[in-house]
């Protein structure tokens, strides 16, 4: 940089020596680009903000100061610049240099500025790193960029555009590209990335911007940035106007070097950039402030349109067009400079004379030097010019720790005809807003509501058609479909599988089908995307980690199959949304404990069922033993036979249905055992149901199954996994298995083969791989232990693909509406192991899923209590009659001696019943039966008699 200020000096030396500095009163050298109506505004402003400065001065009283404002023209040009920047400060006295809205200007003016000690005021938005230190007299009078790359970075977020591309203005000394570690930091911050940064020349050729764009063409990104001046803006648009790249699809967004200058510029330039979207500063203005500022356009309109009548463009007819003619910002923000400079100018008394020139030499080994005036009191001037503080005409004007106040809020506009549409504001602490004054705050002021995304501000109309979103990407330029590799050996090929047709018609080349798994979601996540997606099956022979670690993935757009997504390929390609559970899970070979294979047949019932089934029983027995002993001589011999007939009975409804029903006399026991035997047949059929399910289950002793920590322990135990698979190294680097230990297998059948076998202990397998192996093999295989937390299989692209945002927001999609869930039990229930077996086999066992308890049956004990408990009570009430009836007896007939429910008559007769109540009459021994009159008060009555005899 310093060399080629030298040489620039060099070539002014003529015109430096040529004068001395001139003791006259203090000058502020301007600066300025006549050639432009810019240029033309700020050059009016300035010598507005000096009449209106001076007009102030005499109006307070103040002393007469010799404050005048000396302009030169630069028009942009570096060289004119710094032979004018010598002239203002040797021949005109200046005491400070303002203008300089290009980098390149600003750079070698601030090499002057910092000889002569004087300051220096610029306009340029970009600046070199640390610029403070190697040129401390250089001023920065432009907003800071950081939080100029948020806004845009918000706007990108808004619209979910993963990556960008940068046009950026090629200068020298900073330039553009001083704001990408900027604009990176917020597109990061909102999950995108540059693509590409496009430098675009200061002073661009239809050939140079030709070659620019058309690099940005040949790719897929179509979300520009672009960070120029007005003026290169100007060239660009119109050139992307030509090549057809303001048309559909195409998106561009500009920054306040454009946007804010945009009411400048021609109808012509503007049709050119219809769709665009502008982040410019917002000026925030009190009533009186902004009452200031519209007298001053006012003026500048009036006295533009009479120094320069052939410029004003609007025909002096006024109306709408005379409003968006300007004056605008930059015209403002120099009115405010030069007052702020020229009241810094008044503190420190910057109107004596320079001290005499200094030889300054150009280079230690030549004899030319170059004369500067050095300014006697520069140092307390540029304290003073930071120290300025106040509100202006251009919004708040001042200093924070040496550079220009950043913005508080930013608007965002839609270049549409006529000109623009204002959509809204955008600020650091509250996002997007329709209204200038924020968010409104409950119990304060404020403005409207407030979002994190611009698209509640209400539609944007964009290039080429109004109202469809850009999704910022296109397919190859060539227009062919993207292709989509599948590979032809997978180690599951329910989840991928290429067939291949030969022998159609004796061509081998026939085009492969693609099935499984995996490319059913594929396809079923294509159909969410939001536009049409053209792609094309490729198949291709070799490992994943082949694919990705050495080729990248450059020959392919997407890799679909059952890939495991891990940290270490993430280094060559980039994932999907995992689209399977995720998790790794160990397969063992099936084992029940053997004893408790042996009691298998008690696990239907949980103990308090049997323990409720035996009370029952117990109960029902001993009722129908009361109601049955009566009628038959069995029932009535002995103790321990009777107890005996009472188990009989508790068990026979369950052990021999029917059969002891057919052995029953009385009426009462047989509905009892009726309703028994109904309850014996409902718990017998759920009992086989249940022992069912655990045999096919085979889930007993689990707990005791093989885990990763014993099978490590354990000499020579071999593990296994998928061939190809990231898992092996898993195991090795994770769970510490020795690589001589862990083998790889290659398909379902090989895994089956070498668990059932033995020749490896155990498979680690992905979940969704496990469920696929336990469907086809659950009565041999079952899973053991913890689900080790692993990734699970995704779709793979190569780094930076525009593809991955939507297909991931796709997977989701079909994951939560159910899809994945259907595809994936459409997979399992293709085999023949159950689906209730296959679970079993994945959640480590079902032996209390299918074991019942009290609480199933409660209705159906409750009825065989009911009836028996009714049928006994019937009993007793009858017995109870007879019994009371024939105790009676007195004179007459002769007594009847009634013992323990039999009666024995006194005259001898045989031994009768007439009636057995709720019995029969009828029997192996039937008892005879006769009339017994007995006088009882004056009447006949008729006993019936019970022989037991």
């Amino acid at each position: 940089m310093a060399g080629y200020v030298t040489i620039i000096l060099l070539l002014l030396l003529p015109a430096a020596v040529s004068g001395a500095a001139s003791g006259g009163g203090g000058c502020i050298g301007a600066m300025v680009d006549d050639t432009s109506r810019a240029g033309k505004e700020e050059k009016l402003a300035m010598e507005m903000a000096m009449e209106d400065f001076t007009v102030s001065g005499v109006d307070v009283g103040s002393p007469a100061v010799a404050v005048v404002l000396c302009t030169m023209a630069s028009n942009g040009d570096p060289v004119r610049a710094a032979s004018a920047a010598l002239s203002l400060i040797n021949e005109r006295g200046a005491r400070a240099l303002v203008g300089l809205h290009s980098w390149q200007e600003a750079a070698f003016v601030a090499e002057i500025g910092r000889q002569a000690m004087v300051p220096v005021l610029s306009f340029a938005a970009a600046a070199a790193p640390s610029t403070s230190r190697r040129w401390p007299f250089l001023v920065r009078v432009a907003r800071g960029q950081h939080a100029q790359m948020r806004a845009v970075a918000a706007v990108v977020g808004s619209w979910q555009w993963r990556r960008v591309a940068v046009l950026y203005e090629d200068a020298d000394y900073g330039g553009g590209a001083g704001v990408f570690p900027h604009l990176a930091d917020a597109l990061r911050a909102v999950g995108s990335e540059v693509d590409r940064r496009v430098p675009v020349p200061a002073s661009p050729s239809g050939d140079a911007l030709r070659r620019s764009l058309g690099d940005l063409m040949g790719g897929q990104c179509r979300v520009f940035v672009v960070h120029t001046s007005a003026k290169v803006a100007v060239a660009l648009f119109a050139e992307a106007s030509r090549m057809g790249m303001m048309a559909t699809g195409y998106v561009w967004i500009v920054t306040d070097a454009i946007a804010g200058a945009i009411d400048s510029l021609d109808a012509a330039a503007v049709s050119t950039m219809q769709g665009v979207i502008g982040v410019r500063n917002h000026i925030s203005m009190d009533t009186n402030s902004k009452n200031t500022r519209d007298r001053l356009i006012a003026r500048l309109r009036k006295r533009f349109r009479s120094q320069y009548p052939g410029d004003d463009g609007g025909g002096g007819g006024g109306g709408d067009n005379d409003k968006t003619r300007g004056p605008h910002y930059p015209a403002l923000l120099a009115y405010d400079t030069i007052v702020a400079v020229a009241s810094a100018m008044r503190k420190t008394n910057a109107t004596a004379p320079t001290r005499a020139t200094d030889p300054n030499p150009s280079s230690p080994d030549s004899g030319e030097t170059i004369k500067i005036a050095v300014s006697s009191n520069g140092t307390e001037l540029l304290r003073e010019v930071k120290s300025v503080r106040f509100r202006g005409v251009s919004g708040e004007f001042g200093f924070v720790d040496g550079e220009f106040s950043p913005p508080v809020r930013f608007q965002l506009i839609n270049v549409a005809a006529p000109r623009y549409h204002e959509l809204g504001f955008w600020s650091p602490e509250h996002g997007f807003s329709k209204s200038a004054g924020g968010c409104s705050h409950r119990g304060g002021d404020g403005g409207g509501e407030c979002e994190p995304s611009m698209r509640f501000l209400g539609p944007v109309i964009w290039p080429g058609k109004p109202w469809d979103v850009p999704r910022g990407w296109a397919p190859p330029a060539n227009g062919s479909p993207f292709t989509v590799a599948v590979p032809e050996k997978a180690a599951f090929p329910d989840f991928v599988k290429v067939t291949r047709h030969h022998g159609r018609g004796g061509d081998d080349d026939d085009e492969p089908s693609f099935e499984g798994f995996s490319i059913d979601v594929f396809k079923a996540a294509v159909e969410h995307l939001p536009y049409n997606f053209h792609y094309k099956f490729v198949s291709f022979n070799g490992t994943y980690d082949s694919l990705m670690q050495h080729d990248y993935m450059k020959s392919y757009d997407i890799l679909v199959g059952d890939t495991s997504i891990s940290s270490g390929r993430y280094k060559f390609v980039e994932f999907s949304q995992p689209y399977t559970e995720s998790g790794l899970v160990m397969v063992v070979p099936f084992s029940a404990d053997t004893w408790d294979r042996s009691w298998i047949f008690l696990r239907p019932f949980s103990p308090a069922m049997w323990l409720l089934i035996a009370a029952v029983g117990l109960y029902n027995g001993v009722a129908i033993w009361l109601m049955e002993r009566r009628h038959n001589g069995d029932y009535r011999d002995g103790v321990w036979k009777q107890v005996t007939i009472v188990l009989w009975l508790s068990l026979a409804a369950l052990l021999s249905p029917g059969e002891e029903e057919r052995r029953l006399r009385s009426s009462l026991s047989k509905a009892s055992m009726a309703v028994w035997l109904l309850v014996a047949v409902v718990l017998a059929t759920n009992y086989t149901a249940s022992l069912s399910s655990l045999m096919t289950a085979q889930r007993l002793g689990r707990e005791a199954a093989v885990t990763a920590e014993s099978l490590r322990s354990a000499a020579g135990a071999v593990v296994g996994c998928t061939e190809g698979s990231v898992v092996g190294r898993y195991l090795e680097e994770v769970l510490m298995f020795p690589g001589h230990r862990v083998r790889r297998l290659a398909g379902d059948e090989e895994h089956r083969r070498a668990l059932v076998s033995g020749e490896v202990k155990a498979a680690f397998l992905r979940v969704s791989h496990a469920k696929l192996l336990l469907a086809k093999y659950c009565n041999e295989l079952m899973t053991t232990g913890p689900v080790y937390h692993v990734a699970g299989l995704g779709f793979v692209f190569p780094k930076g693909s525009p593809l991955l945002a939507d297909i991931s927001q796709a997977i989701l999609e079909v994951f939560e509406n159910g899809t994945i869930q259907r595809l994936e039990t459409a997979m399992l229930s293709a085999y023949n192991c159950t689906a209730a077996a296959a679970a079993a086999a994945m959640d480590g066992g079902a032996g209390d899923l299918y074991r019942l308890g009290p609480e199933n049956y409660w209705g159906l004990f409750l009825m065989t209590l009911f009836a028996s408990t009714a049928s006994l009570a019937a009993y007793g009430v009858f017995f109870h009659h007879d019994t009371s009836c024939g105790s009676g007896g007195g004179g007459g007939g002769g007594g009847a001696v009634i013992t323990g429910g039999h009666r024995k008559q006194g005259d001898g007769r045989k031994d009768s019943a007439t009636v057995d109540p709720g019995g029969s009459s009828h029997g192996d021994e039937a008892p005879s039966s006769a009339s017994v009159t007995a006088g009882h008060g004056g009447k006949d009555t008729e006993m019936v008699v019970i022989s037991m005899a």
